[in-house]
């Protein structure tokens, strides 16, 4: 696969944001910004690539509380383990406010829980040379009547 900024040919790309874009890089390149989780791609042979997407899954409060259940702590016991404000704790097993990464990160390891749900981002395959992308294929275009 190509570098997207340099176009050297490497087998595995690292998946970079970049100036808030995902972008596959070479190694060289991927100093020019920060390792994604939020978009990867799948290996497979260097011609064909799937995209596949990270969002939080729907449940995440629920999970967050069994978890926490489980371990037997209250959501300030929780916080001071996580090193965590308490009323942001209390927000997020409620559902009223959505953690950020550092917290979500921080949660999955502490409780053992998978709150990241892997989906595909197009049920399409993508080939390198015998199929290219247009602009239309991505943008839905909205028109005026």
């Amino acid at each position: 696969m190509n570098c997207e900024i340099c176009g050297a040919f490497e087998e595995n790309l690292v998946n970079v944001q970049v100036e808030g874009a995902f972008m596959n890089l070479c190694k060289a390149c991927s100093k020019y910004g920060k390792a994604s989780a939020g978009y990867g791609v799948a290996q497979g042979d260097n011609k064909k690539m799937q995209l596949y997407e990270r969002s939080l899954k729907d449940n995440f409060s629920d999970i967050i509380r069994e978890g926490s259940e489980k371990k037997g702590l209250s959501p300030e016991e929780l916080a001071d383990r996580i090193k965590c404000s308490p009323n942001d704790i209390k927000k997020i097993t409620s559902g009223k406010l959505l953690p950020d990464g550092e917290t979500i990160r921080k949660l999955e390891r502490f409780l053992d829980i998978q709150l990241y749900e892997t989906e595909s981002a197009s049920n399409k395959m993508f080939t390198g040379k015998d199929e290219k992308l247009s602009f239309g294929d991505i943008v839905d275009i909205k028109r005026k009547k």
